[in-house]
């Protein structure tokens, strides 16, 4: 039952702490309040995204996203569901976009 709580109010935290932006060449994602990392994700490498719905993150109307690439793996924790859908038909238009002129 702790878990279930802290579960909850660590899902606002997180959805403040992460910061994203895509452009035509990659996917940048910042994160963190103490330890801060800064990911670009060449958008040539993306191959699919995958949208991910638990039952806290369904209760707050907000939807994980999961970038996979060749080699790896990223996610942002904690988009509405809205924004979480814009952001992968724009991802996965420009990755398209990416390997036809490749």
């Amino acid at each position: 039952m702790l878990w279930f709580i802290v579960g909850i109010l660590l899902v606002r935290y997180r959805y403040a702490f992460y910061h994203f932006m895509v452009n035509e060449t990659d996917v940048e994602i910042k994160k963190g309040f103490l330890f801060r990392t800064h990911t670009a994700i060449p958008i040539a490498r993306v191959q699919n995204v995958d949208l991910d719905q638990g039952p806290i993150l369904r209760l707050f109307k907000l939807q994980q996203v999961h970038i996979l690439t060749g080699g790896s793996g990223h996610e942002i924790e904690a988009l509405t569901e809205v924004e979480a859908e814009q952001f992968k038909d724009r991802v996965m238009t420009l990755a398209r976009e990416a390997r036809d002129e490749g």
